[in-house]
């Protein structure tokens, strides 16, 4: 088993920014709900250290269809709001681009 301590300090605090994104834009919004969706991170190639630490760690899966490796809402939170939802996927990435400023890293969504 590899060490990935770094790569795992980056997702939680990714996953933090995500999860505060997304919480900070539903408060906001009270009364919004629509459209109801998904959004999520990909990354391509799903190649590296950070990729490795996700996928040893069951922290998102590889897309067999498409390629790269997916991590479906990185907020966690339970709302069915995409736009909350795709909100927090940006935070997600955000902090990912600082600590791995090359990864071809990006969110997408899709309305359910």
């Amino acid at each position: 088993m590899n060490d990935y301590a770094a790569e795992l300090g980056a997702y939680h605090e990714a996953q933090a920014a995500a999860a505060k994104a997304t919480q900070d834009h539903i408060n906001a919004n009270p009364d919004v709900w629509y459209p109801c969706g998904f959004a999520w991170v990909k990354i391509r190639p799903a190649r590296g250290p950070f990729v490795a630490a996700c996928k040893e760690n069951d922290l998102g899966r590889t897309d067999d269809f498409e390629g790269g490796f997916v991590i479906y809402n990185p907020s966690g939170n339970h709302t069915q709001w995409m736009d909350a939802k795709e909100v927090g996927a940006r935070a997600f990435v955000e902090v990912l681009k600082k600590h791995y400023p090359t990864m071809k890293v990006s969110v997408q969504t899709r309305i359910d």
